[in-house]
């Protein structure tokens, strides 16, 4: 499901940056670009948005139960943007995320499976990703 959400510049804290900081939070903000974030995973995410950005550029997206999590652009296709997390966020994170933008009204959600497949994706990436973290464990003893 499309979530909304829009960037906010983030004050300058006596850094050399050549670019401004932004940060990527759910939700419309007032005068802001809005942004349309396609699919969010564990992993990344899908945006939209006409905000001009460059392949390598980073940016924080803030998300329930995790704050501001540390994101890079790894590609994009004209007003189509995917990035990836430093770090991946859990299965609740994600949740969280989507459960801020459902719906107003229950009655008119309708059981998708689309969407349970990619919950249900979300979790075995997360597993995955355990999975190799323990198995590098392992290798260095």
């Amino acid at each position: 499901m499309p979530m909304l959400a829009h960037f906010e510049e983030l004050p300058q804290q006596n850094e050399r940056r050549r670019s401004a900081r932004r940060a990527l939070k759910l939700g419309l903000g007032a005068g802001a670009e809005e942004v349309t974030i396609l699919d969010l995973s564990l992993t990344g995410a899908l945006l939209e948005t006409s905000v001009p950005m460059l392949v390598g550029a980073n940016f924080e997206v803030d998300l329930p139960q995790a704050g501001r999590i540390e994101a890079t652009i790894v590609w994009n296709s004209g007003e189509f943007y995917g990035c990836q997390f430093a770090l991946p966020i859990s299965p609740s994170v994600l949740s969280a995320a989507q459960l801020q933008s459902a719906p107003a009204n229950p009655e008119n959600a309708t059981a998708d499976p689309l969407t349970e497949l990619q919950e249900l994706n979300a979790q075995v990436e997360m597993l995955a990703f355990r999975m190799d973290n323990a198995l590098k464990r392992l290798k260095r003893k």
